[in-house]
């Protein structure tokens, strides 16, 4: 269960404005991981569309296999289920992405958690929909399962271990990044190098169009239509959200962004974050940490790592605000109407 809602980022401008580029772009979509994906690619010259959509989707089936908790027969889920401290073998994809997990763990000083299942289940935000509040004992039992320092990982042969029997992992804030990074390679094997790769709202750009032109994405607002346009090269960009999924109890609004520290749901965090960044796998992750660190810390840590951030939050009155750096706060906003 991903702790953060993406929020789609639309592809604008997908064609060439160069009246002379006569060829018009390959698009190739469907459906993956519970959502979608959709691929432009500029350029394309006698690339065989459909045999590039089989290799590209057989790819997505190997990451799911390896990665999906929604099937019972995956890698993750038979980990998840096991209760051994011994070495587990997995697939390489999963071990990649448990690594970036284990290294964004650290560098977000825990905000980033793939092990918070049992925190989102107890507050009723996974295949658990019970919606009401938990007692402290029960969210002190659960945070006793909490931690990706209980998680060793190797690359070769790839395998993971836990020394807690009853912690399990989720790579629903990486996964769609992850495949978004290797569609990439798959489109760079076959010399394709101008492209979007949007899967589940998660997007990297190639190199720039045959005119010359970056590739434009726009970044939704949370009061409907695009806050903001940016224009990528060789980058990555993920949004996380808050708006569209918490509860009410007691006269207060119970978030779906939950602390893995205090095994309680963050107040007041962002409406959405978005992160620019060459890896879309980071990009993925890093936004779904903002959302636990909100803004101050979050500037500050993107300015550590040397990242784009964009936060966008609702005031009581309903404005809308922004506090971003990089990319984000040199382009210019998108009027949007506050229904």
């Amino acid at each position: 269960m991903k702790t953060t809602i993406p929020i789609a980022i639309v592809l604008l401008a997908c064609v060439s404005s160069s009246a002379l580029h006569a060829e018009e772009p390959l698009k190739i979509s469907g459906k993956t991981m519970g959502s979608y994906y959709a691929i432009v690619i500029d350029s394309p010259g006698s690339a065989d569309g459909e045999r590039l959509q089989k290799e590209i989707e057989e790819k997505f089936a190997e990451i799911n296999r390896q990665m999906s908790t929604w099937d019972e027969s995956s890698q993750i889920s038979e980990f998840n289920q096991s209760k051994s401290t011994e070495w587990f073998e997995v697939g390489a994809d999963f071990a990649v992405v448990a690594q970036e997990a284990k290294r964004l763990h650290v560098v977000t000083q825990g905000a980033m958690d793939v092990t918070v299942s049992p925190l989102v289940d107890l507050w009723g935000f996974g295949k658990n929909k019970r919606r009401k509040l938990p007692t402290e004992k029960e969210i002190e039992a659960a945070l006793k399962f909490v931690g990706m320092q209980h998680v060793e990982v190797r690359q070769d042969p790839p395998a993971i271990r836990k020394n807690i029997p009853e912690i399990q992992v989720s790579f629903s804030a990486l996964a769609p990044g992850y495949a978004a990074d290797e569609v990439c390679d798959i489109l760079r094997s076959h010399q394709l190098k101008s492209y979007v790769v949007d899967v589940g709202g998660e997007n990297r750009a190639g190199e720039a169009k045959a005119s010359g032109d970056a590739w434009r994405l726009g970044v939704e607002s949370p009061l409907g239509g695009l806050h903001k346009v940016v224009e990528l090269t060789n980058q990555s960009i993920a949004t996380s959200g808050d708006y569209r999924s918490f509860f009410m109890a007691g006269g207060k609004k119970y978030s779906h962004v939950l602390n893995p520290k205090t095994g309680r749901p963050v107040e007041h965090p962002p409406a959405s974050v978005s992160i620019i960044h060459e890896s879309c796998m980071t990009a993925d992750g890093l936004a779904t940490a903002m959302m636990v660190l909100g803004p101050e810390k979050g500037i500050e840590l993107a300015k550590t790592v040397g990242v784009d951030v964009m936060f966008l939050d609702l005031t009581q009155d309903g404005m809308l605000t922004e506090q971003s750096i990089g990319a984000f706060a040199a382009e210019q906003t998108t009027p949007t109407k506050n229904p």
